[in-house]
C-alpha cells in the first residue's frame, strides 16, 4: 500500500506544480489558497502542501474518509483510504482551517504525476478535492 506521504511526494515535480480544486462544484467545503513549496522541488527537498478550507455554517463533520490517489505516467495506482479523523481533528465544525503535509521528494522518477486528495463525510458527501500535478525528471540533483 502506498502511504499518503508517498502519494504527496509522487505528485510533486521538478517543473512548475499545479494545485487545483477538483471538487467540480459538489464539495461541501470551500477551498481557499493552496500552494506547494518549493514550487520546483528536486530530489531530497522537503516539500510542503499548504491548503485552506472553509466548513460552512451549521455543518459538523464527526467522521469520514480521506482518499489519496496517484497516477504516474497516466497509470493509476490503487488509492489509499484512511479515516478522515486520522489526519484532522474531529469533530470539525464551521470555520476556516489550514492544513499542511510535508514529505521528502524522492529520486529516480521521470514522467507525469498527478495526485488527488478527496475527503468525504460520515454520510459519503464530498467535502473537498485537491489535485496536484506536474512533471518530474530522473536527472535531479
Amino acid at each position: 500500500m502506498i502511504s499518503p506521504v508517498t502519494l504527496l511526494a509522487l505528485a510533486l515535480s521538478t517543473q512548475a506544480i499545479t494545485v487545483s480544486d477538483c471538487g467540480k462544484g459538489v464539495s461541501a467545503f470551500t477551498l481557499g489558497p493552496m500552494s506547494v513549496t518549493p514550487s520546483t522541488p528536486v530530489a531530497g527537498d522537503n516539500i510542503t502542501l499548504l491548503y485552506q478550507y472553509t466548513v460552512p455554517a451549521g455543518m459538523v463533520v464527526t467522521d469520514g474518509t480521506s482518499k489519496y490517489s496517484v497516477t504516474y505516467n497516466f497509470i493509476p495506482f490503487s488509492p489509499t483510504i484512511e479515516p478522515l479523523c486520522k489526519n484532522i481533528p474531529c469533530p470539525l465544525s464551521s470555520g476556516t482551517y489550514t492544513n499542511s503535509s510535508t514529505t521528502t521528494w524522492p529520486s529516480g522518477l521521470s514522467g507525469t504525476l498527478t495526485s488527488q486528495i478527496a475527503w468525504q463525510d460520515q454520510n459519503s458527501k464530498p467535502l473537498l478535492c485537491i489535485s496536484i500535478s506536474g512533471k518530474v525528471s530522473a536527472s535531479q540533483r
